[in-house]
């Protein structure tokens, strides 16, 4: 008696017009999910619009349309605008890279195929779909600018997963304690995603944070560029990579008068963050080392002056997030 087929809780679809390639994907993922499978742009399309698949491996380098190609037709319609994108390619350009980060893609996976790596870059993928690091607002139809956004967020949710200087989850819940410190009633969600954007440049851990802070004002400039002027999480985000200004103290005298409060805040929870990191005997010793760089800084000056209940808040997000 044959066996009962049992239902996989995602379908992935792979586009690809080499079939080894597609064999290799359908061998190494067909144990843990379904699986359907396209040689050319067209089908892939078809397939796309049809299963409406929870995430598509897209190969770059094909004939009639190219991957850049395939995901701006995705892109353009809703039923498929949302699905996750992982571009399959023998390219390393990193023009390409930010090419296909800002019409969205999620992330890269090199040739030669390596099943591991397949494996855990689908796995995290799927995983960050059912968990956004921030809560998403729900304004009316997707546009280009958000689809640019999650695809930078979620390509830096990847980017910070390992790296040990900065802890992302803990830098975005101090920045938003702050906040409710001194904001009455602060969007959360846009401010979680404009400070996610404002770091995208902290790739690589040798980075320092004014670099990183750099190359994310070049990214949000480009993507500016590319959709509304006047999208307020970007232009939030803008402000906000402006924050290592002020993380030497205030480089200008002037600066903290006139730089905008969310930056100063940014700057303040980013030195509290990276004082943080640094070793100590246990965490609430660090904390209070961190507090104490972080209320000495000049943009401290408005934090309300009783800090108990904040510096309470603040120990707590530190020992949930730090395990050292």
């Amino acid at each position: 008696m044959p066996t009962a087929h049992t239902a996989k809780p995602y379908t992935l679809l792979a586009i690809d017009d080499d079939p080894q390639s597609l064999v290799i994907l359908s061998k190494v993922l067909t144990a843990e999910y379904e699986v359907l499978l396209a040689k050319s742009s067209a089908r892939g399309l078809e397939l796309a619009r049809n299963s409406q698949p929870d995430l598509i491996i897209l190969d770059i380098t094909m004939p009639e349309m190219d991957g850049f190609q395939v995901l701006g037709e995705l892109r353009k319609h809703a039923v498929t605008a949302s699905i996750p994108v992982i571009f399959l390619t023998s390219r390393t350009s990193v023009e390409d890279e930010r090419l296909g980060f800002l019409l969205g893609a999620s992330d890269y996976i090199t040739k030669p195929i390596s099943p591991p790596v397949v494996l855990a870059r689908v796995a995290t993928h799927l995983g960050y779909r059912d968990k956004l690091l921030h809560p998403c607002q729900p304004d009316g139809d997707s546009t280009a600018g958000s689809d640019m956004r999650e695809g930078f967020i979620s390509a830096l949710a990847l980017q910070l997963r390992h790296n040990p200087r900065l802890r992302l989850d803990a830098l975005l819940d101090s920045f938003a304690a702050l906040l409710g410190h001194v904001l009455s009633e602060p969007d959360q969600g846009a401010l979680r995603s404009a400070a996610c954007l404002a770091l995208i440049g902290l790739g690589q851990p040798h980075d320092s944070l004014p670099q990183a802070l750099g190359a994310g004002r070049l990214l949000i400039e480009e993507i500016i560029g590319h959709t509304n002027a006047e999208d307020p999480v970007l232009n939030l985000a803008w402000d906000l990579s402006h924050a290592d200004v002020m993380l030497d103290g205030g480089a200008s005298s002037s600066l903290p008068e006139h730089a905008p409060l969310s930056t100063r805040l940014f700057a303040l929870v980013l030195a509290y963050h990276l004082a943080l990191l640094q070793p100590a005997a246990n965490v609430a010793l660090r904390h209070d080392r961190a507090l104490g760089a972080m209320l000495s800084h000049p943009a401290a000056s408005n934090l309300p002056s009783d800090t108990e209940s904040l510096c309470s808040t603040l120990l707590g997000i530190a020992r949930a997030h730090l395990d050292r």
